[in-house]
């Protein structure tokens, strides 16, 4: 199976992969704060308070019929959900490319789903996903 990117470690892990739930693009959204601070007669100083919101969202579509089965978008959910049935298994997962870049600790932030493609017993036979990551970081402190 050729692993796009995993989700998780240990017991708690997704693989993204081209037989199950294979992405087709990967959006980063990276923020670094310049707040404005208006000043009379001049135009606005800006100051470097820090780094802001590092987002990834990866959209991709998911063949049921074909390959991985009807579980894929429930086992997000669920990974997503963790925090809601024992606050301690709430955590950040790690997330490394298939390529072996460990992109660090993220958290599930979204999760959307489309099924354009129903079938005859009203299962679907195409699921589009989009999931929202957003980077934790941890207190220095």
């Amino acid at each position: 199976m050729d692993v796009l990117m995993t989700l998780g470690d240990g017991a708690q892990v997704f693989r993204f992969a081209v037989d199950t739930a294979a992405y087709q693009s990967l959006t980063r959204r990276t923020e670094w704060r310049w707040p404005a601070q208006d000043r009379l007669w001049n135009e606005p100083a800006r100051q470097f308070t820090g780094r802001g919101t590092d987002e990834i969202t990866l959209e991709g579509v998911i063949l049921p019929a074909w390959k991985g089965g009807l579980g894929q978008i429930k086992a997000m959910r669920a990974m997503a959900d963790a925090a809601l049935k024992d606050g301690s298994a709430a955590r950040p997962l790690m997330l490394t490319t298939g390529y072996g870049d460990v992109l660090g600790e993220w958290v599930i932030t979204g999760l959307e789903e489309e099924q354009p493609v129903i079938g005859p017993s009203g299962a679907p036979l195409e699921q589009r996903f989009r999931l929202t990551l957003a980077a934790y970081a941890r207190d220095t402190a």
